[in-house]
């Protein structure tokens, strides 16, 4: 029998001890959202909001309540609608391509780099029509689309770029961070992203008026005012009512957190770019296990998730699903830790919009429709990686070497 040894693996999330005081301070506050009343100080979302725009080197961040709804207000807050169509990437959450029915246009999906798997700059253009008004990228895992290339197309197109960086927070491309080079950038921070407050989301941008947009867009119409305009004991949000909005306010206990959170960010970046490095050193040294592609323009990189490739033509009996499995069962870690990559969102049967009333026949389409569309990169990804949590790139380098030692006698066995 098998002795299974108890492994010490990093945990998610981690926080700081400053968070619980702070936790208590907005208990302590009378104020716990920014729908709340004046208390003389300045919400903990606004601090965040500064705090955040200041970190992406941008002027403005309106934080929402997930990084679903900071997508929904961001394609609202440029008049994405009725009869347009967005182009989306074929592999990531399916999120990216639901939000996009949400608004009742029509997302278009665009296979991905065999070697990035982020969307396909070369697959873009075919799929341009008189409906387009939008790309949504996505910065997956662990890379980055290739925005020069992307950036070019919609100038060409005149298209919107609205940046997914739910997963790349912090991420760099030519010295830009992610989020400030389309248009609009959108971030996530659920529970397992690299800044969490366990949900949560947020839009960045340097236009204003887009700004007092996406305001309204998440507070019913309604924008804060500032320090010098607010009431002591009455509400701090004022009713503008220039676009129709829905309640999608960020919580003050969540704002909290994601202050004290953003402090660590740079440092656990960085931890996780030195453990990525180790791990690409070592395991590319195997025959056949390539890692994701960063492009040689991204200058920082940051991981939501490690990604490794194992070569079908190299080992063409071998299915990186068993690999998850057999890595899972040997290291005692369940699929929070180590997982296969997410399904192409036309096979995710999570996606399913024919199954919903409220979207036109147009949009919400058939089963068939959607099943049988055809995208051989973002198909294949499942068979052949294997993906990491970055929580594991938190492992100190005797954690690695287990984790290496171990993926190299199931490959070879």
């Amino acid at each position: 029998m098998e002795i299974k040894v108890k492994y010490n693996w990093p945990q998610w999330p981690i926080y700081s001890q400053s968070v619980r005081e702070e936790l208590h301070n907005v208990l302590d506050s009378n104020r716990w959202a920014v729908s709340g009343y004046w208390t003389g100080e300045e919400c903990k979302e606004k601090l965040f909001a500064m705090e955040y725009a200041k970190y992406n080197n941008t002027k403005y961040c309106v934080p929402t309540t997930s990084g679903t709804n900071a997508l929904l207000i961001a394609l609202e807050a440029l008049g994405v609608g009725y009869g347009d169509e967005v182009l989306v990437p074929a592999l990531t959450w399916l999120a990216t391509a639901s939000v996009v029915l949400n608004v009742n246009a029509k997302p278009v999906l665009v296979d991905v780099d065999p070697e990035s798997y982020c969307m396909d700059w070369r697959k873009i253009e075919e799929l341009i029509t008189s409906k387009t008004k939008a790309i949504i990228p996505v910065h997956l895992y662990g890379s980055v689309c290739d925005m020069d290339e992307i950036m070019r197309i919609a100038k060409k197109h005149n298209l919107y770029v609205i940046e997914d960086c739910a997963q790349s927070h912090g991420s760099e491309w030519n010295g830009k961070k992610v989020g400030t080079i389309g248009h609009l950038g959108c971030f996530s921070f659920q529970q397992a992203k690299v800044l969490t407050a366990g949900e949560g989301g947020a839009v960045i941008t340097n236009d204003y008026e887009v700004k007092l947009r996406l305001e309204q867009l998440r507070a019913d119409g309604r924008v804060l005012a500032d320090q010098n305009e607010a009431v002591k004991g009455s509400l701090q949000l004022i009713e503008v009512g220039k676009i129709q909005g829905s309640n999608r306010c960020l919580s003050e206990f969540q704002a909290a957190i994601l202050i004290e959170q953003l402090k660590l960010l740079e440092n656990q970046n960085d931890y996780r770019q030195q453990a990525a490095e180790y791990l690409d050193n070592e395991l590319l040294k195997i025959p056949g296990i390539k890692v994701q592609e960063r492009p040689i323009s991204v200058n920082k990189q940051t991981y939501y998730s490690y990604i490794i490739k194992i070569d079908q033509n190299e080992y063409p009996f071998i299915d990186a699903r068993d690999v998850v499995n057999k890595l899972q069962e040997k290291l005692v870690v369940g699929d929070f830790h180590i997982h296969s990559p997410y399904n192409a969102i036309h096979k995710n049967k999570l996606f399913c919009p024919w199954l919903k009333n409220r979207y036109p026949e147009h949009l919400s389409m058939s089963e068939e429709y959607w099943r049988n569309q055809s995208f051989p990169i973002a198909e294949g990804a499942i068979e052949e990686l294997v993906v990491l949590h970055h929580c594991m790139l938190l492992s100190d380098k005797e954690l690695l070497d287990v984790f290496i030692k171990n993926f190299k006698e199931i490959i070879t066995l």
